[in-house]
């Protein structure tokens, strides 16, 4: 009797889990989500948070907290063994090769409306993501302040000098992609 209550109580929480991942609040703009959260110190880097360990950045986590929160589905890419959901890096949400479901495909930054998410590709595997919350202007939990991870409001992604976003000559300019789920 005892084998059978572990796993039932395994797969209850897992459907749970399941549950709370796609259950849906009233779905609103991701923009002022995200500047509610400036000067927040939940995604430093020095700290655990979740499954992202100390000394690493958190901006992608911060994206998906932020998307979950305006009542979307939280954005997820196949993980582990391409079975268990993760959040999609900084570098996946710039990669006009992964999909992210229930996102569009990058496109051109001029094109950037409030709620969207904008990120770019530093390289083969780092990159940087933010909310784009005015004209301009972006909220992303920065890799590059002291405190490192500190939540910023700034012109992240939209500055137009070589290099001025953190990119060498060699990156490609930063894009984004829009919920596919209208926001009422």
């Amino acid at each position: 009797m005892r084998k059978l209550l572990i796993p039932a109580a395994l797969i209850a929480a897992l459907l749970l889990g399941l549950w709370l991942r796609h259950s849906h609040l009233p779905i609103t703009s991701i923009a002022p989500i995200a500047l509610n959260h400036r000067g927040d110190t939940h995604y430093l880097a020095s700290r655990w948070n979740g499954w992202y360990r100390p000394g690493s950045n958190k901006c992608n986590q911060a994206v998906a907290d932020w998307i979950q929160a305006s009542g979307r589905p939280r954005p997820h890419v196949p993980g582990h063994f391409g079975v268990i959901p993760r959040d999609p890096s900084a570098h996946e949400w710039a990669d006009p090769r992964v999909t992210i479901p229930d996102w569009s495909a990058p496109f051109a930054r001029e094109l950037a409306r409030p709620g969207d998410v904008i990120a770019q590709q530093h390289g083969r595997i780092y990159a940087h993501v933010g909310i784009v919350v005015a004209p301009g202007r972006t909220v992303s939990a920065y890799g590059d302040t002291a405190p490192q991870g500190l939540v910023l409001e700034n012109n992240w992604g939209f500055r137009t000098a070589p290099g001025a976003n953190g990119e060498s000559a060699t990156d490609p300019p930063p894009v984004v992609r829009r919920s596919l789920q209208p926001t009422p």
